[in-house]
């Protein structure tokens, strides 16, 4: 069943994301992937976000920098957008916290503290959001592939995301990454 197989493939690569594997975690993800039979969706293995990671950062500088005027922020949280429904653009959210909740309960992460800033926009999927948006998204026989693709976006994005904190200057507290209704969270820290 596809919903087992994309629950227990998250449960798998957990330790590596908890451990900051960001490269494993993707790895594990496109294995898990290619397992399967050739499908519409094994396309992501070839592809990567093209966006220079100095610009996202510079863009969340922006942001880090903007809200910490307002408060001391102690945590900033991004997620891209509900990509599997929402094919024509991907892109990320931005929001920041007063206080850090961690990664046991993520209930925290609903009640952010920012003001609405300018979201991301997420480039070099866009033969992945075509096939989103086609008729191999519907079809019952790419419903594995699809649960599994979505993983290897989200790990494409959150080591998108490492590579931007690690070019950061005005980041001081940890980054959550991950994609909407999605609790395989990364959590990456700034050089400080």
């Amino acid at each position: 069943m596809a919903i087992d197989l994309f629950f227990d493939t998250m449960e798998q690569l957990t330790p590596q994301l908890r451990a900051g594997d960001l490269i494993g975690c993707e790895s594990g993800a496109i294995d898990a992937l290619l397992k399967l039979p050739e499908s519409p969706f094994h396309i992501v293995a070839k592809l990567a976000i093209s966006n220079d990671p100095s610009d996202a950062a510079r863009h969340f500088d922006a942001f880090y920098k903007a809200e910490s005027e307002r408060f001391e922020v102690k945590a900033v949280y991004t997620e891209m957008n509900g990509f599997d429904i929402n094919a024509n653009r991907w892109f990320c959210d931005l929001f920041a916290f007063a206080e850090d909740g961690g990664l046991e309960d993520v209930d925290w992460l609903c009640e952010w503290q920012s003001e609405s800033f300018d979201d991301y926009t997420i480039l070099g999927l866009e033969e992945l959001q075509e096939v989103y948006d086609s008729e191999a998204f519907r079809d019952p026989s790419n419903r594995d592939a699809s649960y599994l693709c979505s993983i290897v976006v989200v790990t494409k994005f959150q080591r998108f995301m490492q590579r931007a904190v690690a070019q950061m200057t005005e980041l001081r507290s940890p980054l959550y990454a991950t994609a909407h209704d999605f609790d395989f969270i990364a959590r990456l820290v700034a050089r400080q």
